[in-house]
């Protein structure tokens, strides 16, 4: 009996002397591994640890201040966060002792290239929305050694980076056939996911469609033909949502895999969510615009044509502002997907210089239509008197405008136009207008008797308005060598209504004058000869 006593106790004091033997041995490197290179340090632990041998992988591990769990478990799961979460870009990590970045194309921008390093950065995962570094450091073994491990701050937080990014419910009810890596280290389970979300999506989000349309019959207070325009926007964001949803927290992707597809689900997610809200802008605008137009039939007010067209350019300016927001959104997500980001940037500079040339124009008309949408020196409805035309104003893009003119010619003039150059707005504040008539006539023409036959003519022409404007008059305004020039006015209650009146009225004097006194008095050209003596 004593000598079993004996024999236990000198087993506890053999076991209890060599702990922190096997404590210190894990917590600096075995001199049989190749830790001499960041490079080095991270091949050995990703290479033994794929194997699944931990006790080894964890050689590049510094547990200084690893208190809760054993080198070899904190491997394990430092391995599993890694493959999941971080995507190391084994181009910036060098296979240097010191850590020197030598050339260019290593360097990059970070102004290292010739200087020794002693910590370098593998990348960051978040624990809480909280960046946590994985770093690799330089530090000396027992033999005086200059080696690389895993630094010992990263290493600390390894229980955390595990209990948020370590496996879930599905990971560990999964078979093992099920579980095994392929294609880039991406398990058999999440394969088939994907490729059953990449036709469920699409489907959903038909089918979400379909519903919303089946459910708008059932009400009348919903436009079925404007809820149809819905269909593709919602079929897609509704398919980019579970997209999004099944790899952001359904799946975790290897870091390498995961740096690329998760921006990428992002900013189609966020460009359906773009268009989506686009169209539905686009549709309220329309709605409102069209209501105004028929009221604008109906009744013609003046406040209404305003209305209509602040509408109108607000529709433009609005899709426009839309879309840039979208696409800032999108550029943003991008820059943070790390090595892809520092891709998109280093041609930021390029990319600013060619879209500020490209959209000069397009902002000038765009700050061109705000100003019109704000001033409104014409709107819809109008009519102007613009490069020897007249004509209505029919449409306000952000970019152009369109005149129809009252041949049914439509003239399109950059928007920019109206801010740069003069026009006449023949409909600005009223719509009676004077147009006037010009006749050449010769010096003996008699003024007072053309005077009376045009003042009884345009008084009772049916278009003719006196309640509102002046009386018709005639007017010797000008000579032209051989002759003078009348000017003959009367005024019209509508634009149309004085155009259609002044052409009326100038083949009526015209036919006056070529019957009075049989023309002698039509403008001649007189040519003086003299006879020879």
């Amino acid at each position: 009996m004593r000598t079993w006593g004996l024999f236990t106790v000198s087993l506890l004091v053999i076991t209890l002397s060599a702990y922190p033997a096997r404590a210190q041995s894990d917590s600096r490197a075995d001199r049989s591994a190749n830790l001499e290179t960041p490079q080095a340090c991270v091949e050995h632990f990703l290479e033994h640890a794929r194997d699944e041998d931990f006790s080894r992988a964890s050689q590049a591990l510094n547990t200084r201040l690893l208190s809760d769990l054993s080198p070899s478990e904190a491997a394990r799961q430092l391995y599993f966060v890694m493959t999941q979460e971080l995507w190391i870009d084994w181009s910036r990590l060098p296979d240097r002792p010191d850590g020197m970045l030598d050339t260019p194309s290593l360097a990059g921008s970070n102004g290292m290239i010739g200087k020794e390093r002693s910590s370098i950065s593998l990348g960051e995962i978040s624990i809480d929305g909280r960046a946590v570094p994985i770093r690799i450091e330089r530090e000396e073994d027992e033999g005086g050694n200059q080696i690389w491990l895993i630094a010992a701050q990263s290493v600390e937080n390894i229980p955390a980076l595990y209990a948020e990014h370590g496996p879930g419910w599905i990971d560990r009810h999964t078979p093992d056939w099920a579980s095994e890596r392929v294609m880039g280290g991406v398990a058999i389970w999440k394969i088939i996911v994907i490729a059953l979300t990449l036709v469920i999506a699409p489907l959903t989000g038909y089918l979400t469609a379909r519903v919303l349309r089946w459910i708008s019959t059932k009400t009348e207070k919903i436009d079925l033909s404007m809820l149809k325009k819905f269909d593709w926007p919602i079929s897609i964001v509704v398919a980019a949502l579970i997209l999004w949803l099944v790899v952001e927290f359904g799946l975790s992707l290897p870091g390498a895999i995961a740096t690329i597809a998760d921006p990428v689900v992002l900013v189609l997610f966020i460009a359906a969510l773009t268009f989506l809200l686009m169209r539905v802008l686009n549709v309220v605008i329309d709605t409102l615009a069209r209501e105004a137009i028929r009221r604008f039939h109906e009744e013609g007010s003046d406040s209404e044509r305003r209305v209509l067209t602040q509408l109108t350019v607000a529709r433009y300016t609005i899709l426009l502002v839309t879309a840039f927001v979208g696409v800032g959104i999108v550029l943003l997500q991008l820059d943070m997907a790390r090595t892809l980001g520092i891709t998109l940037m280093s041609s930021a500079g390029v990319a600013a210089v060619i879209f500020g040339i490209a959209g000069h124009a397009v902002l000038g008309n765009l700050i061109a239509g705000l100003q019109i949408a704000l001033t409104q020196p014409f709107k819809l409805g109008d009519t102007v008197y613009i490069e020897d035309n007249w004509g209505t104003i029919e449409q306000i893009s952000y970019t152009f405008v369109v005149v129809n003119t009252w041949d049914h010619r439509r003239l399109v003039f950059p928007i920019k136009y109206f801010i740069d150059n003069w026009f006449e707005n023949w409909s600005l504040n009223k719509t009676y207008l004077v147009k006037p008539i010009y006749l050449k006539l010769d010096y003996r023409a008699p003024v007072d008797s053309i005077r009376e036959k045009f003042i009884e003519l345009a008084t009772s022409h049916e278009r003719h308005d006196a309640e509102h404007g002046d009386d018709p008059e005639v007017l010797v305004t000008d000579t032209d060598g051989d002759d003078i020039i009348l000017r003959l006015t009367a005024g019209g209650a509508e634009v149309h209504d004085a155009w259609q009146m002044s052409c009326d009225l100038r083949e009526q004097m015209v036919a006056y004058v070529r019957e009075l006194d049989d023309g002698a008095y039509l403008s001649r050209t007189r040519v003086e000869l003299e006879q020879e003596k």
